[in-house]
C-alpha cells in the first residue's frame, strides 16, 4: 500500500504536466517572435536600404537624361531610370509599372526641372506565417532629383583651382563674391572693375545655404573659352571654416577657377601665382565633403607634427662596433627631437611622416658614416670623435598628411562627385559631355533642398 504522502506527491506531479506544455508553447511563441524580428524584420530593413540605393541611382540617371537635349540623349526618364534601379536591387523587375514621373514638357527642353521615381518589391517572410502573418510584405521607396544650371546649386563662395587636380599640392583657397547685381555685384564683372567687399554675415549665409544665391552664369565653352571674372573677397575668419565643417556629409558645390587667367585690380594677368583680385570661373565641381581640419588641437585638428629640425651632440664616439652606433631617436631636447620613429604609421592619422636632410658634422651619409632608415641609427666609420654634431629634419603626418608650417592652414577632405564645365545655357557648339547642367538628389520636405524647382510629389 502506498503511503499517503507519496500518493500526494505523485498526484501533484501529474497535475503539473499541463502547465509544462503551456510554458513550452509560450517559449516557442517568444522564440518565433524573436526570429521574426531578427530574420524577417531584418530582411525588410535590408530590402528597404537596397531599394533606397536603387531609387537614388535611378532618380539621378533620369535627371541626367532630362538635362540633355534629345539629340544627345533620346531616352525617356523611365528608360534612363529602370536599368539603374535593376542594377542596384536584387531581383527587381522595374518594367512592371511606371516608375519615373516628371512635370509635363520639362524633360529634354527646360533648363531646370525635377523627376520622381518610385519602386516597390515584395520581400519574402520566413517566420511571420507561423504567427499568423502573411508570408510576404511589400517595400516601397521613392526618390527625387533635380537638374538645372550648375550655378543655381547654391555653391559655397570658396574657389577651387583647376591645378588642384594635377597632383597633391597645397592650395590657396580664395573666397568669392557671389552677388550678381549692383551695388554689391561681384560675379561676372569686367576684368578691371572695382570689387566691393561683402559682410561676414553674407558670406556665412552662402556657406551654410541660408543666404540667397541667384543663378551664376558662366561664359566658358569648349570652343569659345570666354572669361567669367568673379571678385575675390577679403576678411577670411576661422568661423567660415567652422560653418563649412557643419556641412560635413553633404555634397557641396564649389566654383572652379582657371587660374591661368586670373587678373589683378587693373585687369592685368597674374596667372596662378600672382595676387589675384578676380578669378576666371569656368564651371563648378561637386564634392562629397568628408572633413574640415585646422591647426588647432582636438577632434577638428589636423594632428601630427609640422616639420622641424632636431640637433644634438653625440659624445665620445669611436669607430668600433657596437659603440659606433648612434640612435636618432630619444635625443634631447625632447620638444625638438623625435622620441619615436616619425616615419612609422600612426593610426588613425594614416601613413607615417618623414626624416630628411640628415648631416653629421655637416656632411651627408657617405664615407664616414652610414644611415639605417629601418632602425633610425647612424654607424660611424671615421676616426674616433669626441663630438658628433647630428642634425636632421622630421615631421609626423596628420589627418591630411604633412602639417604645414602655416598655423592658419586648413585641410578640406573631399571626394569628387561631378565636374560641370561650361555655362548655364546650352549652346549648339558646346560639347554634349561638358556637363553644363548639374543634377542632384533633393527632398521636397526639406526647405531649400530642391533649390526652388517645382518637384512632382
Amino acid at each position: 500500500m502506498t503511503p499517503p504522502s507519496r500518493r500526494r506527491l505523485m498526484l501533484d506531479l501529474r497535475q503539473e504536466r499541463g502547465a509544462t506544455v503551456v510554458i513550452v508553447a509560450l517559449v516557442l511563441i517568444a522564440m518565433f517572435g524573436m526570429m521574426v524580428l531578427v530574420v524577417d524584420v531584418g530582411g525588410l530593413l535590408w530590402k528597404r536600404r537596397e531599394l533606397v540605393n536603387g531609387s537614388d541611382a535611378a532618380a539621378l540617371s533620369a535627371a541626367s537624361t532630362c538635362a540633355l537635349p534629345t539629340s544627345v540623349d533620346p531616352k525617356t526618364p523611365e528608360q534612363a531610370a529602370d536599368p539603374l534601379a535593376a542594377q542596384n536591387v536584387t531581383g527587381l523587375d522595374p518594367t512592371t509599372t511606371t516608375n519615373a514621373t516628371v512635370l509635363p514638357s520639362t524633360c529634354h527642353t527646360a533648363k531646370s526641372g525635377a523627376v520622381k521615381v518610385q519602386y516597390s518589391q515584395q520581400q519574402h517572410l520566413f517566420f511571420a506565417p507561423v504567427l499568423g502573418f502573411s508570408n510576404q510584405n511589400g517595400v516601397t521607396t521613392k526618390a527625387y532629383a533635380i537638374w538645372g544650371p550648375a550655378g543655381a546649386a547654391n555653391p559655397v563662395p570658396i574657389v577651387i583651382y583647376t591645378t588642384t587636380f594635377q597632383g597633391q599640392c597645397d592650395v590657396s583657397f580664395g573666397f568669392l563674391n557671389l552677388n550678381t547685381t549692383d551695388p554689391q555685384k561681384g560675379w561676372d564683372v569686367l576684368k578691371d572693375a572695382q570689387c566691393p567687399n561683402v559682410g561676414a554675415s553674407t558670406r556665412t549665409g552662402w556657406i551654410n545655404q541660408t543666404g540667397s544665391v541667384a543663378d551664376l552664369p558662366v561664359h566658358y565653352t569648349v570652343t569659345d573659352p570666354k572669361p567669367t571674372y568673379v571678385c575675390r573677397v577679403s576678411g577670411l575668419s576661422n568661423s567660415d571654416w567652422t560653418i563649412l565643417r557643419s556641412r560635413v556629409g553633404d555634397v557641396v558645390t564649389f566654383p572652379m577657377d582657371d587660374c591661368t587667367q586670373n587678373v589683378d585690380q587693373s585687369g592685368n594677368l597674374v596667372t596662378c601665382f600672382g595676387n589675384a583680385d578676380k578669378y576666371d570661373i569656368i564651371g563648378f565641381i561637386d564634392f562629397d565633403l568628408q572633413g574640415v581640419y585646422d591647426q588647432a588641437t582636438g577632434p577638428n585638428g589636423w594632428g601630427g607634427t609640422a616639420q622641424q629640425t632636431c640637433s644634438f651632440t653625440a659624445k665620445k664616439v669611436p669607430n668600433t662596433d657596437p659603440n659606433n652606433i648612434v640612435s636618432l631617436l630619444g635625443q634631447s631636447p625632447v620638444g625638438q627631437c623625435p622620441q619615436t620613429d616619425p616615419t612609422q604609421p600612426a593610426p588613425p592619422q594614416g601613413p607615417g611622416g618623414g626624416l630628411i636632410n640628415l648631416t653629421v658634422n655637416g656632411q651627408p651619409p657617405g664615407a664616414t658614416y652610414t644611415y639605417d632608415a629601418t632602425t633610425q641609427t647612424i654607424t660611424w666609420n671615421g676616426a674616433d670623435q669626441a663630438n658628433l654634431n647630428v642634425s636632421f629634419d622630421w615631421w609626423v603626418n596628420g589627418r591630411c598628411g604633412q602639417p604645414p608650417g602655416n598655423s592658419s592652414a586648413v585641410c578640406i577632405v573631399v571626394t569628387t562627385v561631378a565636374v560641370h564645365v561650361g555655362g548655364s545655357n546650352p549652346c549648339p557648339l558646346c560639347s554634349p559631355f561638358s556637363n553644363i547642367r548639374a543634377v542632384k538628389l533633393c527632398d521636397p520636405a526639406v526647405t531649400g533642398s530642391c533649390n526652388g524647382v517645382n518637384v512632382p510629389t
